[in-house]
């Protein structure tokens, strides 16, 4: 019974991560509103590597980036306003 539980739990997880995945939608970097841009490329002036745009609702965009060695994501209004950071 545990087992069957334990496979319950696993089969949500991953049904759960995978439809968070589907909801994100990648853009390019033109699509991206000048403000979004021009506010992240002022609030992280060194980030590099491979910078990735997700719209995640009509109103925010997410962007992940590295800054040195740490990978690290940033959420931003439609019109540039700076919502909140973390490391991933």
């Amino acid at each position: 019974m545990k087992k069957f539980l334990l496979f319950l739990m696993l089969c949500g997880a991953v049904v759960s991560c995978h439809k968070s995945n589907e909801d994100n939608t990648g853009i390019s970097a033109s699509a991206v509103p000048s403000g979004v841009t021009s506010s992240f490329n002022a609030r992280y002036p060194s980030a590099s590597g491979q910078i990735e745009w997700e719209k995640e609702d009509g109103n925010t965009y997410k962007v992940k980036f590295f800054q040195g060695s740490q990978r690290w994501q940033a959420f931003f209004k439609a019109d540039g306003t700076f919502l909140s950071e973390s490391k991933i």
